[in-house]
């Protein structure tokens, strides 16, 4: 009975899912500037969620396009409020590069940037934190994006 009133009062997850395509972009960015309007995040909170979330997308189509996909791909974005925070799950099969890793590999190089990395640095500096697991060809990217301004 417990589990069940927690799951009942905690705060349900949005989702959307969407081809792994050009048209990606422009849906994830209405659907996570609705949620954050849904959370009565406004401004530069918003935009901050939106940016992180349009970092991740970028770096999911750049790693889909080095590896040559051949088969369409199907990518699945959670969100869900935690806290003062918002934590995005971005779930794709490609097999890539540990997002996770590359952020902390950044911290290693020098300060001229190549521009694969852009989309790295930019998520690194709009996201709180970053993690990236695979398994099996199947990512599952989670970017927790802060409340505070």
């Amino acid at each position: 009975a417990m589990v069940a009133f927690i799951e009942f009062t905690k705060r349900r997850r949005r989702r959307v899912r969407v081809g792994l395509d050009s048209d990606a972009p422009a849906r994830v960015d209405e659907f996570l500037r609705g949620f954050a309007t849904r959370i009565g995040w406004r401004d530069s909170r918003a935009d901050r969620l939106v940016a992180a979330g349009e970092e991740t997308l970028a770096i999911l189509l750049q790693q889909g396009d080095e590896d040559g996909e051949a088969a369409p791909r199907r990518l699945t974005v959670t969100a869900r409020r935690d806290g003062n925070a918002v934590e995005l799950e971005f779930v794709s099969a490609l097999e890539s590069d540990n997002v996770e890793d590359r952020l902390a590999y950044l911290s290693a190089l020098p300060a001229i940037p190549d521009d694969g990395e852009v989309s790295f640095r930019l998520l690194r500096h709009y996201a709180s934190q970053v993690r990236h697991q695979q398994y099996h060809g199947l990512d599952v990217i989670t970017v927790q994006v802060s409340d505070a301004d």
